[in-house]
């Protein structure tokens, strides 16, 4: 594809992968110059910084955004693709991004790498994929009503309490160890929830569960294949429901999740839809892309298709 027409913005989260991304992005910049490709870079101070940076530039005239870090920071350029009404604020512009950060589970679908060579290939040698989203209604933290996208995957019951503790918790292990050794704490601390799962309206699951991920992509919790026959353009949610588990069956199946072949399971169904609606009596902790902006007694995750497209 000819990249002479996009004016590209890099939007870098300097503390993603513990803090390492700000020392490898500007040894990156120095061989993008040195080759002569011209891009942009922007960083990030807080919270929040990449959804406002991706906005503004979207307005300004850039028409490629690359997110550089993590699944999180990912979450926030999404979300700057659209308005506070969720209207896409330029429908021809393009997303990218660098893996360079704790999870990196969406950019796992492409096999895209962090090594020099792959970055270059990405910038000027991409190729246009539609790409869907999803948008969840939630309570946020401040115990407001909210509504925000997400473009991976999102969770509710031992995934999201092993992301809660992974993001409050150092990431220096790097993204598989980090998850990997929470999600062994979580299992021994985790109780399973009582939840109500209607798909499309039509309830489909009352009961314990374990854990329910609504995706469109494949993996989460920094390399767990957990939707193996997600796909990003097929204005499909998948979810993957495993019922009342217990730790015994969830420690023999790690193997069997990293791999994507948990389905086989007689304790966990897969289920497609357009909406997903979890209900509980009390209180539910979710995360969606590797981020946890809130909790409350419901969450409703509706898939908009096509809304983005992406240059991979």
């Amino acid at each position: 594809m000819d990249t002479v027409s996009y004016q590209t913005l890099c939007v870098v989260n300097p503390r993603a992968a513990n803090g390492r991304t700000r020392k490898a992005w500007k040894k990156i910049e120095r061989t993008l110059a040195s080759r002569h490709i011209k891009i942009d870079s922007q960083y990030t101070k807080s919270p929040g910084d990449a959804t406002f940076i991706t906005r503004q530039a979207l307005q300004r005239g850039y028409n490629r955004i690359v997110s550089v870090g993590g699944d999180g920071t990912l979450n926030e350029v999404v979300n700057g693709f659209f308005d506070e009404n969720q209207q896409p604020v330029n429908p021809e512009s393009c997303l990218s991004f660098i893996p360079i950060g704790t999870g990196g589970d969406f950019a796992r679908m492409f096999n895209l790498h962090r090594d020099i060579d792959s970055i270059i290939r990405l910038l000027t040698k991409p190729q246009i994929r539609p790409c869907d989203v999803v948008l969840a209604a939630y309570t946020g933290w401040n115990g407001m009503e909210e509504r925000r996208f997400f473009i991976n995957e999102a969770d509710v019951g031992l995934g999201s309490a092993t992301v809660y503790r992974v993001n409050n918790n150092s990431k220096a292990l790097g993204g598989f160890l980090s998850f990997f050794l929470a999600f062994l704490y979580t299992i021994f601390t985790y109780r399973n929830l009582d939840l109500v799962i209607k798909v499309d309206g039509e309830t489909k699951y009352e009961g314990k569960t374990g854990i329910i991920v609504v995706g469109n992509g494949s993996y989460f919790g920094g390399g767990v294949k957990v939707a193996p026959h997600a796909r990003i353009d097929d204005g499909l949610l998948e979810i993957i429901l495993a019922k009342d588990l217990k730790k015994r069956d969830l420690l023999a199946n790690i193997v069997n999740m990293y791999k994507g072949t948990h389905l086989h399971h007689p304790l966990v169904e897969r289920m497609v839809g357009h909406q997903v609606q979890i209900l509980s009596e009390g209180d539910i902790l979710f995360e969606m892309d590797g981020e946890t902006p809130g909790h409350g007694n419901s969450v409703t995750f509706e898939i908009i298709p096509a809304a983005i497209k992406l240059l991979v």
